[in-house]
């Protein structure tokens, strides 16, 4: 990338900034430091969150970007969704900033040590713990973990994830509804992860209330009113009202089994402009601003009085695709990228150190693997470097020579493909067009064309878009959620790759390679944690050699509050809605 590049946005000094960086990651049981890469996250001073002491009453109002389409956690992939579902309800077991498990519904992790997980890997115990009730009083217990299962798996029943649940060949109750058997049809590690524990924008560990829902038939479930007029849960708050178009109230549940919250109550405005959340957080009229987009780094120091959250997501790592077939003929290679040296070669000539400084004002790191900023990264991966001389020099040996106009070409065909993002003036749509320019910019270069071919997100997204029918030659992969394990066997297990019939699989890039099969399958089977780890290792070391996509830089959740908001505790695992019931205000801080 040259470095005349005039960029669009001013550059904004961020030492003003109060920010709080949860950047490690745990492997292991053992906490360290993220593998270095090649930008790294700015570590500024910041005051002590937990200084004062924790204070009980009052109210929070926080700016989210859209209201939630439902409350019933099944039927969602919304964020905002997650997280309003996030203060209503516990879960079995959820992930703590640190990314340890903590159970809340059950009464300890089940592990193969305490008998939770049979040697053979296919039967779980879930012990339950005694008196939990539902917001309105009802009992809570493992009837409501197999109605749970029951309804997802249901074949009339739209719901919007089932991964996991369908692994269940059955559940049997205990005579006092305090245990659930879970046999499970094969072994699996990853039944942890996708059913039983969760927090944020992840669905896992949540239950879905039998009592409310068991005398209606799946297929009336979703109009039925529950998670619309109508909601029970089980977490530190209750719903109170629902003010369409404007706000969500959400007040302390009498019945919650955790400690009581600090908050009587947290209002959750809909604010979709984040420049207008901006201005209410100046202004008081709100106390916290959530997911922020990116783009608004440069906007936050008008905030007076603020602390800044940047967390690392992760598990959601900007990335760009190569589709390794013909888009015109999906049953053949690629006339391009199906030769690893182009692959490679544009990985080399592709400055996203410079990305990284300039348009994300160094505020996050540059890619690595799929699995950034989580306990699954392999530490001994490094970036691809950015080294457009090694480029050329691949490009050279594989016979691409530049020709007059300055594009290589090679016995007639010319290093030209297309790149697909999205359209659009929303501020995610404005950044990653103007992460493609430097990306075209890059690879003119080193003599190779890009062409933009961008449509709306709605046209590249869902079962008909571009990215499900394949229909690019290089594609930004629009994935900001957090995730483990299972990310790798969406992106990659062969598959996974989207078709006609199923069009719903991840792989967009076609990508097949028998030992990673294999890697993945083994290692969703694998109980012993260090043996699991070396497995997940492989197959990012293989992935790594293959080049079926290029990591560009870790997605940051960007939350701003008021100084006397205290007990935000955001990991990059855990999100920050992963215990809300230890938020409280310091009234001797607080500004009317």
């Amino acid at each position: 990338m040259v470095a005349s590049r005039c960029w669009t946005r001013v550059i904004l000094p961020l030492l003003c900034l109060t920010l709080i960086l949860p950047g490690c990651t745990v492997r292991g049981g053992t906490a360290t430091a993220p593998p270095e890469a090649t930008a790294t996250i700015n570590a500024l001073p910041t005051a002590d969150p937990t200084a004062a002491t924790p204070e009980s009453g009052g109210s929070l109002i926080i700016a989210i970007p859209e209201e939630p389409d439902t409350l019933n956690f099944s039927l969602t992939t919304q964020r905002a969704a997650r997280w309003v579902i996030s203060s209503l309800n516990a879960r079995l077991i959820r992930v703590r900033s640190d990314g340890t498990l903590e159970p809340q519904l059950l009464r300890e992790v089940p592990t193969p040590e305490n008998g939770g997980i049979t040697e053979d890997g296919r039967v779980y115990t879930l012990r339950f713990r005694e008196e939990l009730r539902w917001s309105d009083g009802d009992p809570l217990d493992a009837r409501d973990f197999q109605f749970t299962w029951q309804a997802l798996t249901h074949p009339s029943y739209p719901a919007t994830d089932r991964s996991g649940w369908e692994q269940i060949e059955s559940v049997e109750i205990s005579a006092d509804y305090l245990t659930a058997t879970v046999r499970l049809r094969e072994p699996s590690a990853s039944f942890l992860e996708t059913v039983l524990a969760g927090s944020s924008d992840s669905s896992a560990g949540l239950l879905l209330p039998a009592h409310v829902l068991e005398e209606t038939s799946p297929q009336d479930i979703p109009t039925s009113g529950f998670g619309q007029e109508t909601y029970v849960g089980s977490g530190p708050f209750r719903l109170e009202r629902w003010t369409e178009g404007e706000q969500l109230v959400v007040e302390r549940n009498e019945h919650f089994v955790g400690p009581e919250p600090r908050l009587e109550r947290i209002v959750f405005r809909f604010v979709p402009d984040p420049r207008q959340a901006i201005n209410y957080l100046t202004t008081g009229e709100v106390d916290l601003a959530v997911d922020l987009p990116e783009t608004a780094l440069p906007d936050l120091a008008q905030a007076p009085n603020a602390s800044y959250l940047l967390t690392p997501r992760g598990g959601a790592v900007a990335s760009y695709a190569f589709n390794l077939n013909d888009p015109d003929a999906l049953d053949e290679p690629h006339p391009l990228f199906s030769e690893p040296a182009v692959r490679l070669a544009i990985a080399l000539g592709f400055d996203r150190l410079t990305v990284v400084k300039e348009l994300l004002f160094d505020q996050t790191t540059v890619g690595i693997t799929p699995l950034d900023h989580t306990p699954w990264q392999d530490p001994t991966l490094a970036a691809y470097p950015f080294d457009p001389v090694q480029a050329a020099r691949v490009l050279d040996a594989a016979g691409w020579t530049v020709q007059p106009d300055g594009i290589r070409a090679r016995d007639g065909v010319r290093l030209s493909f297309t790149h697909t993002t999205t359209l659009g003036e929303d501020p995610d749509s404005v950044l990653r067009r103007q992460i493609q320019e430097a990306f075209i910019e890059d690879m003119r270069a080193i003599g190779i064309e890009v062409q933009p071919h961008n449509y709306p997100l709605v046209q590249i997204e869902g079962p008909r878009g571009v990215r499900a029918t394949r229909r690019f030659d290089m594609i930004d992969l629009i994935d900001e959620r957090r995730g483990g394990p299972e990310k790798l066997v969406r992106l990659f297990a062969s598959d996974a790759i989207p078709t006609a019939a199923d069009p719903t699989g991840g792989n967009a890039m076609g990508y097949v390679n028998s030992d990673v099969d294999q890697l993945l399958e083994a290692q969703a089977r694998e109980l012993d944690h260090t043996e699991r780890s070396r497995k997940i290792d492989r197959i990012q070391r293989q992935i790594h050699e293959d080049v079926p996509l290029i990591p560009i830089y870790a997605h940051l959740e960007i939350d701003v509050s008021r100084r006397y908001v205290q007990g935000l505790d955001p990991g990059p695992v855990s999100g920050l809605w992963w215990n809300p019931e230890e938020w409280w205000v310091n009234r001797s801080e607080a500004i009317d």
